[in-house]
């Protein structure tokens, strides 16, 4: 005869074995305590027997299966049978990523955790932005303030600032962090000042038309009056634009105004004429 054995405490079936022959009544058979006869109920792959009120029940088992906590989406197990994964705070379905979370019986979008995430995504960019056009910046602020850097690097300087500025602006604009958009890297100093240089170039070749072959006629005063006037004006209008490079700040430039036009002489005043003496 079968006997199976189960748990004094909870019922949980243990182990099956033969019935041991009754020495002193070879007609019966020896079924010790917290053992039964009944036989086992056929159970599913996550089923376990317990023996309840006198009869077998059949209660879930979810040992051995991989879990997951519906707290945090954490793997884990459940270690005794007779326990629902819900029962236990657990479920079998993973969670599909960190902005779900367990409502109503099921994995679902979190639009705190997801907002909260797109924030902290924008944040993150905000702050590797920052960090970069700081470190092109790091150790100039005194020299800038003192004049000792080059027209090239005052520009990158004043240019990675402005970039930091446009980065405050984007954060603290209506939309973000759901619409940001990043300001572009300053553009090279040979593109930036390429449209000044073009500037120079065109305003020193006007100045030339005025100016060039007539040196040793000013010199020597041969030049006609409107000559003369235009070399000397344009002369000293030519000497005045590299100095606008090195004082200005590029890409900004204040040009010197064009000199005026040679001052036309007035015409000779024409006298009235005498009324005539009477006859």
């Amino acid at each position: 005869m079968l006997i199976h054995n189960y748990d004094s405490q909870t019922g949980q079936y243990l182990s099956s074995h033969l019935a041991a022959s009754d020495p002193l009544n070879l007609g019966r058979w020896l079924v010790p305590a917290f053992s039964t006869t009944d036989e086992l109920p056929a159970r599913g792959p996550l089923e376990w027997p317990f023996y309840l009120n006198g009869a077998w029940k059949l209660l879930p088992d979810w040992r051995g299966q991989i879990l997951y906590r519906q707290d945090n989406g954490e793997p884990a197990e459940i270690l005794v049978a007779g326990t629902t994964p819900a029962e236990a705070g657990l479920t079998d379905t993973p969670r599909p990523s960190a902005e779900y979370t367990w409502t109503d019986g099921a994995w679902a979008l979190d639009p705190a955790v997801v907002a909260a995430n797109v924030r902290s995504a924008a944040m993150a960019e905000f702050e590797k932005r920052m960090a970069r056009a700081r470190d092109m910046n790091a150790g100039k602020s005194d020299a800038l303030a003192a004049g000792l850097l080059t027209q090239e690097e005052a520009y990158y300087f004043r240019a990675w600032s402005t970039y930091q500025l446009d980065l405050v602006r984007a954060i603290q604009r209506d939309g973000f962090p759901d619409v940001v958009t990043w300001p572009a890297d300053p553009i090279s100093f040979e593109v930036a000042t390429a449209p000044v240089m073009a500037e120079f170039e065109a305003r020193m070749a006007k100045a030339k038309s005025y100016t060039d072959g007539k040196a040793e006629a000013y010199a020597a005063g041969t030049l006609p009056p409107r000559e003369s006037y235009e070399y000397r004006v344009w002369s000293e209008y030519a000497s005045k634009l590299p100095a606008v490079l090195e004082r200005d700040p590029l890409p900004v430039v204040h040009w010197p105004i064009d000199p005026q036009p040679f001052p036309e002489p007035a015409p000779p005043e024409t006298p009235e004429a005498s009324p005539a003496d009477p006859a």
